[in-house]
């Protein structure tokens, strides 16, 4: 019976800190794989393709593993033109053609975006304006999230989009704008992007947020927005 003590305490420290190797007889770290690693618990029935991260206490996990997890959450498109025929005035944006959606946080109906847990969140709005005939004046514009829940803008850019500046040129050509910025969104708001026109009084006001670009050479989709978790 001694022996058998003697022998546990001799020799468990040495169990306690072994290396286990899995395709290699030459363990370099407690866990060493020498080939690759299937995760079953990780998986998900959407057939995409989903980073993994690490929660404080070392667990791995996914945007369809846990709510918590960091990446892109949403991603929509225009389905099509929004008219910018109101002068001083907003309109809201509504995706209604959906890329992404990990959560179902969007509402492509009502144009409402709620998130499931508060966190801090990457905004990213990439967007064409055109059909703008003025060549003498430039349109001011405005656009951003707006919390409907606090009413108020969270995250909001102005610019200036350019008239034609050449009588001879073809009227209303298309602008291209990406605007990205990082703010703390919270559970039990919602949120929706909107977009604000300023026309100078002697102007048509024609120009649209256009949902695809064409061209000569082909057409794409130009009008898209992001939210995509960091934290």
């Amino acid at each position: 019976m001694r022996t058998c003590c003697l022998f546990i305490v001799l020799f468990f420290p040495f169990f306690l800190h072994a290396q286990v190797g899995i395709g290699t007889t030459s363990p370099t770290e407690e866990l060493d794989v020498n080939g690759d690693l299937r995760v079953r618990g990780l998986s998900n029935g959407s057939g995409m393709t989903t980073p993994v991260s690490v929660l404080p206490d070392g667990t791995l996990v996914t945007t369809f593993t846990s709510n918590t997890a960091p990446g892109t959450k949403f991603v929509g498109f225009l389905a099509s033109d929004i008219a910018l025929d109101t002068d001083f005035g907003f309109k809201d944006i509504v995706l209604s053609t959906e890329l992404i959606d990990v959560l179902g946080e969007y509402n492509n109906t009502t144009g409402r975006y709620s998130p499931i847990v508060t966190g801090y969140y990457k905004i990213s709005m990439d967007f064409d304006i055109g059909d703008y005939s003025s060549d003498t004046e430039d349109l001011d514009i405005l656009i951003g999230l707006w919390d409907f829940t606090a009413n108020q803008w969270v995250l909001r850019r102005t610019f200036k989009h350019r008239d034609n500046n050449n009588s001879g040129m073809t009227a209303g050509r298309n602008e291209s704008y990406g605007i990205s910025n990082y703010l703390q969104l919270q559970v039990g708001h919602s949120y929706g992007f909107r977009i604000f026109s300023d026309y100078a009084s002697f102007v048509t006001r024609d120009a649209k947020l256009k949902f695809q670009n064409s061209g000569s050479t082909g057409t794409s989709l130009s009008t898209s927005f992001s939210v995509e978790k960091v934290l």
